[in-house]
C-alpha cells in the first residue's frame, strides 16, 4: 500500500509529538511505502537518516493556514506531490488540511476548542474574543467537513463530541499513550536543585498556551497558608524569557524552571519531582496523564470531561 502522511498543517505542541510518533511506528510496517509531508517544526526534528528506502520526505515551505486566501493555490503544492506519489489513502494527521486529495482522506482532530463550549476557558475571553473563537470554528468546521472522508480522534469523549459537530459517524478512537521513553527511561543527570527537608514537588510539564492555563499556578500559592507554601515548589519547563515573562520575581522561588526538556529526558524529570500538576482547561488528549502515571505519580488536575475519559 502507498501511504500519503501530511503533517503539514502540524506546528507546535502534541500534534507534532504525534506526527513524530506515527511515522516512527510506521518503520515496523515495511510493506507499505510511505510519502510523508513535513511540516517545519517535525522537518527540523526528524531524523531521516533512520528511515528506511520505503520512506520518502518532502518539506513543506509555508504553512497552509497562512495560505488559504491566497491568490496562489494551497492545492497545487500537495496535488503534486499526490500525482508523484499516487498514494492509496491520504492521512493527515492533524486537521484541516485546507486541501481536498483525489484519494480516500482520513484526518486527525486535535482542536479541543471546538468542541468543549463549557470550558471556562472561553468566560475568561472579553465578548470580542468569544466572537473571534465563534467565527475561526465556523471557518475551521467547513473546511474539515469538506476536506476529509473519515476521522481519527484519541478519545472516546472527543469521539462523541465530533460526531455531534461534524454530523457523521464516520469517526474513529485511536487511544494514545505516552512515548516509549518512559517505558524504559534512561537516567540524566537531576535539573533541579538540592531538596530541601519536607518539600513537595509539582511537575507541569508544558509549553506555555493559553487553554493550558499555567497562569493559575500564581493564584495557587497566594492562596496557600505559609508554612505550607513554604515547602511546595511548582515546576515548570518553559524558555526562559516566557518564564520570566509570566512569573514575577516574588513567584520565582516557589515556581522553578527548568527550560525546555527534550522528550527523552522527561522520564528523569519526573523522579525528581512528587506528582504531576495540570491545569489544563482544553484537551483533546495531553500525554501528561499517560506519563504521570507511568511514572507513578499522583494526578492534580482541571476536573474536566477530557481529563475523565483519558484517566
Amino acid at each position: 500500500m502507498r501511504i500519503l502522511i501530511n503533517t503539514a498543517t502540524t506546528f507546535k505542541g502534541g500534534g507534532v509529538q504525534v506526527a513524530n510518533s506515527f511515522i516512527k511506528e510506521c518503520r515496523n510496517y515495511p510493506e507499505n511505502e510511505y510519502h510523508v509531508i513535513l511540516g517545519s517544526a517535525l522537518g527540523k526534528s526528524l531524523d531521516r537518516a533512520s528511515f528506511p528506502d520505503n520512506f520518502h520526505f518532502y518539506d513543506i515551505p509555508f504553512r497552509p493556514a497562512t495560505r488559504v486566501f491566497s491568490l496562489k493555490p494551497i492545492a497545487s503544492f500537495f496535488d503534486a506531490i499526490e500525482a508523484k506519489a499516487k498514494p492509496d489513502v491520504v492521512f493527515t494527521t492533524s486537521g484541516p488540511s485546507y486541501w481536498r486529495p483525489k484519494a480516500p482522506h482520513l484526518t486527525g482532530y486535535n482542536l479541543p476548542h471546538y468542541i468543549y463550549p463549557e470550558s471556562p476557558f472561553f468566560a475568561a475571553l472579553s465578548p470580542i474574543g468569544r466572537l473571534k473563537w465563534y467565527f475561526k470554528g465556523a471557518f475551521i468546521i467547513y473546511f474539515f467537513k469538506k476536506g476529509s472522508d473519515a476521522y481519527v480522534v484519541q478519545t472516546d469523549d472527543v469521539n462523541t463530541r465530533l460526531r455531534k459537530l461534524l454530523g457523521t459517524d464516520k469517526v474513529a478512537t485511536v487511544s494514545n499513550t505516552c512515548s516509549t521513553y518512559y517505558y524504559d527511561p534512561a537516567t540524566f543527570p537531576d535539573r533541579l536543585p538540592a531538596r530541601k527537608e519536607g518539600e513537595f514537588r509539582m511537575l507541569t510539564l508544558s509549553a506555555w498556551y493559553p487553554h493550558k492555563n499555567l497562569s493559575v499556578i500564581p493564584k495557587v500559592v497566594d492562596s496557600l497558608e505559609p508554612a505550607i507554601k513554604d515547602r511546595v515548589r511548582f515546576v515548570v519547563t518553559l524558555p526562559e524569557d516566557v518564564y520570566e515573562q509570566h512569573f514575577e520575581e516574588r513567584y520565582r522561588q516557589y515556581v522553578l524552571n527548568v527550560g525546555v526538556v527534550p522528550m527523552e529526558q522527561g522520564p528523569s524529570l519526573y523522579k525528581e519531582c512528587d506528582a504531576m500538576f495540570l491545569p489544563t482547561l482544553l484537551e483533546c488528549f495531553s500525554a501528561s496523564y499517560a506519563e504521570a502515571m507511568a511514572m507513578e505519580k499522583p494526578i492534580l488536575t482541571s476536573d474536566m470531561g477530557f481529563a475523565h475519559t483519558i484517566c
